[in-house]
């Protein structure tokens, strides 16, 4: 009589076979994971920038003058919470960004440019 079915060392042999599949995949997938979320925390402080921007023009248009602190401003946003170390308004009305954490996640991203005057002019 015949039997039918694998051996228990062909079995262990497709386990350890998957094991190095995983071993090796794995790393990939999380870093996948890191850049999609490092991706989406720079688009969160890129959007907090433009509705910044756009509180910016909304008090320009009401008050007819740039406002000098982002304490003026009433920032409408959604997601998850974007809060800055550094945040100006330069005198032409622009935003400057740095040192943001999203959801409590420090990013290294800057969000458009200062307007501080280099040393030497």
């Amino acid at each position: 009589m015949k039997k039918k079915g694998f051996t228990l060392i062909e079995l262990i042999a497709v386990l350890v076979i998957m094991a190095i599949i995983a071993l090796i995949v794995t790393p990939l997938v999380l870093n996948i994971i890191r850049s999609a979320q490092d991706s989406a925390n720079k688009r969160s402080i890129d959007a907090y920038g433009r509705a910044a921007q756009i509180a910016v023009a909304g008090y320009m248009l009401n008050e007819g003058d740039i406002p000098t602190s982002f304490d003026q401003l009433t920032i409408e946003t959604s997601g998850p919470e974007v809060v800055c170390g550094t945040h100006e308004i330069n005198p032409d009305g622009s935003v400057y960004l740095t040192n943001c954490t999203v959801g409590g996640t420090a990013v290294n991203y800057v969000y458009g440019k200062t307007s501080t005057p280099s040393s030497g002019s």
